[in-house]
């Protein structure tokens, strides 16, 4: 993909934008519902909706998917959340959105990521509270692969219950990779399971499909001890912890995992279930080995991928600086200013349109004036969890918007997120 023409905007581009796109009134979930209707149109029968985010420490962002989730609920029976956290631990907080039990603030904390950790999502998930207490059946879920400990405890804790005799057996096919694992804060104290030897990653892998052989031949068994839903969420912790053990060994990219655990979630829900993706814009968009780029493959006209862009203001990041090596070093979370949008990128076309803050539909033809642009060669942000303030211009990538998401956000200024204490669960 070439670098963008650098010349000025015509000006027909505004013009353009501000006859197709739709203005939104704002961010927060608390906004009256009345500027979102076009959501149904856009939406339609679709049951999956994939919202992402250039960073992940934009209050903007993290507030319109809220509010984008509350619509879909409420008034297009969407049913189910999902976000790119660690499935075991997501666990705990469907418990807690769907009973109220636990403090929703440890239980965030115990995702382990600090881009969920904020007031934001915390807002969200007591939202989404309060409507299962008012009669609803929404269901928060994760599915991410990064921390195997609490899958691999969970099994164990199973066996433990519907069958002590064979608790060692099993123990012992996941000891290779559970001594590489997190405990309940999130850290790993020791050596990492990546920095271990191709030969000792290919024996784990053995061991562990010989867990999850024993609990296939059980089945039976097992559920008539436990129960079939019980089961099934056991076999997935321990596929989550197989697809950890598969990212360090090149069987199984981190995308291509949590495309799987997105295929199982919906085939759980059931063909009438609809569900919410969070994610980055990477992870959700369809560009080569992205999630959404696998899903797309799976669900095809029935998931609707939206991506978010900003022009300017602040975002939280994980700060890193390169010393005189070349080595990037840690300088904390912090907010971040946004350099100015590129000259030819998307961002600044954007900017031309009269609405501080607008939905785009990328699903038309490009055969009207001033749409064009859309589809030529085009740069735009994309920053992610980690930022170096000396390289902002190296976030500029080329990006075919309307090839990689069917609807863009975009916001003529943002904030950054506000970030809660850590405080993760103490066990599992």
């Amino acid at each position: 993909m070439g670098t963008p023409d650098t010349a000025p905007v015509p000006p027909e581009v505004g013009a353009w934008l501000d006859a197709n796109v739709h203005p939104l009134a704002g961010s927060h979930l608390s906004l009256p519902h009345d500027d979102l209707e076009f959501l149904r149109d856009l939406v339609g029968d679709a049951r999956i909706v994939a919202l992402g985010e250039n960073t992940h420490g934009t209050r903007d962002f993290f507030e319109m998917k809220a509010r984008i989730l509350r619509f879909l609920v409420e008034e297009m029976g969407f049913d189910t959340f999902a976000i790119e956290a660690t499935w075991p631990e997501a666990l705990r907080l469907d418990h807690y959105v769907r009973t109220g039990e636990g403090d929703p603030a440890v239980l965030l904390s115990g995702l382990y990521f600090w881009t969920w950790r904020t007031e934001s999502v915390l807002e969200m998930i007591e939202w989404m509270r309060d409507h299962n207490e008012a009669g609803g059946d929404l269901g928060f879920h994760g599915v991410d692969i990064q921390h195997p400990g609490m899958a691999l405890h969970l099994v164990r804790e199973y066996i433990r219950f519907v069958d002590p005799g064979n608790l060692e057996f099993v123990t012992r096919r996941l000891d290779c990779l559970a001594q590489f694992a997190n405990d309940p804060s999130g850290w790993t104290a020791g050596p990492r399971y990546q920095d271990q030897t191709n030969a000792y990653r290919t024996e784990c892998g053995a061991s562990l499909e010989e867990a999850r052989q024993h609990l296939v031949e059980n089945r039976e068994r097992y559920e008539a001890g436990g129960g079939e839903d019980r089961f099934a969420v056991i076999l997935r912790s321990l596929r989550v912890a197989y697809q950890h053990h598969l990212r360090y060994s090149g069987g199984q990219s981190r995308d291509e995992s949590m495309a799987e655990n997105t295929v199982w979630l919906s085939d759980r829900i059931g063909p009438e279930g609809r569900m919410v993706l969070w994610a980055h814009n990477f992870h959700v968009s369809t560009q080569p080995g992205a999630q959404g780029f696998y899903q797309r493959e799976i669900f095809g006209d029935d998931m609707v991928i939206v991506g978010f862009t900003h022009e300017g203001g602040r975002f939280t990041a994980a700060g890193y600086t390169e010393d005189a090596s070349g080595f990037a070093r840690f300088t904390g979370l912090d907010a971040f200013e946004l350099d100015p949008a590129a000259e030819g990128s998307f961002e600044a076309y954007f900017a031309t349109a009269e609405a501080p803050r607008f939905l785009l539909d990328l699903r038309r033809p490009p055969n009207e004036p001033g749409s064009a642009w859309l589809f030529e060669p085009r740069r735009s942000r994309a920053i992610g969890c980690c930022f170096v303030p000396d390289l902002a211009e190296s976030y500029w990538r080329d990006t075919p918007l309307p090839e990689w998401f069917d609807a863009v956000i975009h916001f003529e200024s943002t904030r950054p997120t506000v970030l809660l204490p850590r405080t993760p669960p103490s066990t599992w």
